[in-house]
Formats: C-alpha cells, sequence, structure tokens
C-alpha cells in the first residue's frame, strides 16, 4: 500500500485515545476520517484545532456501523485502515447484577459494534489486497478488576476474536491486531479531577509498575505502529499498554 493512498476510520474518534489516534495518524499525512456520535457531518467546531493543523481530516456523524461506513464512502474511495473498539464507561457490574439487561449493552458496545464495522469495511481492503485493523479495547479483563465483570467480559470477547479474524484475513494481506489499555489518563476512564486526588492517586498507582498514569499519545503510538508502521508481518496480536500491570 502507498501511503498517500491509505484512507483510516477512526471511530469514537473524541473518546477514550481517539483525540489522540487521530492527531498522530493525520501527522502521517494519511486521509483519516473521524467519526464521533458528537459529530455533524462537517461540522469542524469540536476538532476545528486539528483540523486547522491537518487539512487531511474529515470529521463524520456516527451512528450505526452501516451508516457510518456510508457516510464514509461518500467521502473517500474506501477503507484500508480501521481502528475500532468503542467506547463506554467502565461502570460497577458485581456478579449478583450480571442480568441480560445489565450485561447486554457492553457487548452491544465493546464487541457487537467494532465486529460490525469490519463486516462493513473488509470487501474495501480484499478489493485493494491489503488492508490492517487495529481494535482498541481494554486490558482490564487481563489483569482483572472485580465487581466490573460486564465490561470485562466485553472487552475480551473483541480481543478473543483477533487471532481468528487474522487466520482468516491473513490470505487477503490484511492484518489484525488490538491495542489492549489501561491506566490511560483520560477523562473516559481515569479523569483529571480523579487522579488530582493524592489518595485516589496512589492507591491507583500502587498496582502499576511504573508507577505512572499513560499519556494518550503513548498508546497512540503503538496504534499508529499497527496501522501504519513496518508492521505488516505482525497480526494477531493483542498488546497490553498498562504500565505493567499486565
Amino acid at each position: 500500500m502507498k501511503e498517500e493512498k491509505h484512507v483510516v476510520l477512526v471511530t469514537d474518534a473524541m473518546s477514550f485515545i481517539g483525540p489522540s489516534v487521530v492527531e498522530t495518524l493525520a501527522a502521517k499525512g494519511v486521509r483519516v476520517v473521524a467519526a464521533d456520535p458528537a459529530f455533524d457531518d462537517g461540522d469542524a467546531n469540536l476538532i476545528a484545532d486539528l483540523q486547522s493543523r491537518h487539512r487531511n481530516v474529515v470529521a463524520i456523524h456516527q451512528t450505526t456501523p452501516a451508516e457510518t461506513v456510508a457516510r464514509a464512502r461518500e467521502i473517500v474511495d474506501g477503507i484500508d485502515i480501521l481502528c475500532t473498539g468503542g467506547v463506554l464507561p467502565a461502570t460497577k457490574t458485581p456478579a449478583a447484577q450480571l442480568t441480560e439487561d445489565i450485561t447486554r449493552p457492553f457487548f452491544e458496545k465493546l464487541a457487537i459494534e467494532p465486529l460490525a464495522y469490519v463486516a462493513h469495511t473488509v470487501e474495501d481492503m480484499k478489493a485493494r489486497g491489503a488492508g490492517r485493523i487495529v481494535f482498541l479495547t481494554s486490558a482490564g479483563f487481563i489483569g482483572g478488576i472485580p465487581n466490573y465483570g460486564a465490561y470485562a467480559a466485553s472487552r475480551a470477547a473483541l480481543a478473543g476474536v483477533v487471532r481468528s479474524l487474522a487466520m482468516e484475513l491473513g490470505s487477503s494481506g490484511i492484518s489484525v491486531n488490538a491495542i489492549a489499555a489501561n491506566f490511560i489518563a483520560t477523562e473516559a476512564y481515569f479523569p483529571k479531577a480523579l487522579i488530582e486526588q493524592p489518595t485516589v492517586r496512589d492507591k491507583i498507582l500502587s498496582r502499576v509498575p511504573l508507577r505512572r498514569f499513560g499519556d494518550p499519545m503513548e498508546a497512540a503510538a503503538a496504534v499508529e505502529f499497527f496501522a501504519l508502521g513496518n508492521s505488516g508481518f505482525v497480526t494477531g496480536q493483542v498488546m497490553s499498554i498498562s504500565g505493567g500491570w499486565s
């Protein structure tokens, strides 16, 4: 794949590490379609600064996977790189609360939806004879997070499909990998107001061998490696980025 032909779709672009991923990939000169529920089609208000520095970024409104990909195709010819994983707060769900109604939304947003994005973009990649899929998931299921079973299970479900898709799509020149992050200082999971409380901060970081929170740009750098870097021979991998916690 020639770099100028790369088209990247980043879903939930304003949540979790999404802004850093968009910034990092856009800086490489590829065309980035940033999808987020907060965007109106073509509305640059929320990413005006980014778009002023990177004219290769376009914002689209994110709804269902089918509708979102259709919107992207109105702007670009096809998508050969997909960065997706879903974002949903890790709300407390003790074992006694793991009913169908409580658990289902986690799977719909964090496992089913990302796979639907694959379904709606993979034919573009096959047609080009190359592509890269990078799932943005969590390391929580690896290290274990008591009382958050629904969240951990849905994140594990997405990580669990990586090797299967890698084996299925490898002959089409498509790699499939995942970034499993935790303890990244973002408002979605570790907001500034929380981690600035010394007692809370110390308690959280006592679990992290590096004794600090990760920067979103550090996680984005790993996404870049899988999406654009010299990683064409790397597939089926789930990379934990959690300061040594998992």
